[in-house]
């Protein structure tokens, strides 16, 4: 696994300018939202399958942590009714250099995840503790909705949804969402100049 240290996607770069340069495609149609109010990440997608209602595999990241700068994507529990993290390990998992954590299942201490710098998507909440039995999957590919995700594919995720392209893809894609939003931009112009 490479050291990711640095992000260097643009700013500009949206879920919905990603959504068009790939024509829809690796949207995670899925009902996962952002638990923070103006969330917004893009990074390399580091991913886990956990096992339905146990956290085991979390903790394993948290005992030998990959590089920083990663997104944690955690499929596995789009059925559980346990937390996938709670606020000690989003915080843990901040301290270690996770840019944001996406979960197709629940999370719990919502209001102290809120407060941390690090924004999550999720399913929903949850005061009830996950197993920490079963050790899951580190690495390996994990379908999301119906969108098949790789360590490395990029991760966009803001309020209106998330992303993922995958990681052979980026530098083209990149062109085609700068391209739709320089398109954007004249056409916003014009909308301008006719209200004046």
């Amino acid at each position: 696994m490479s050291d990711v240290t640095h992000n260097t996607y643009p700013d500009w770069l949206s879920s919905t300018l990603a959504s068009d340069a790939t024509d829809g495609r690796g949207v995670l149609h899925c009902g996962l939202h952002s638990l923070n109010a103006n969330g917004r990440v893009i990074g390399p997608a580091f991913v886990v399958l956990a096992s339905q209602d146990d956290n085991q595999v979390i903790r394993r990241i948290v005992a030998t942590p990959p590089p920083s700068g990663f997104v944690l994507v955690v499929g596995g529990h789009q059925t559980s009714h346990t937390a996938t993290i709670g606020g000690l390990m989003a915080l843990e998992l901040q301290n270690l250099g996770f840019l944001g954590v996406i979960t197709e299942g629940l999370v719990r201490d919502s209001g102290e995840i809120r407060e941390l710098a690090m924004p999550v998507w999720c399913r929903g909440v949850t005061p009830v503790a996950s197993a920490k039995v079963n050790p899951g999957v580190i690495g390996d590919p994990i379908i999301i909705g119906s969108t098949l995700i790789h360590e490395g594919d990029l991760v966009i995720a803001d309020d209106d949804g998330i992303v993922i392209w995958e990681k052979d893809d980026i530098a083209q894609l990149l062109v085609k969402a700068k391209e739709k939003l320089d398109s954007d931009n004249v056409r916003l112009e014009r909308l301008l100049a006719a209200t004046k």
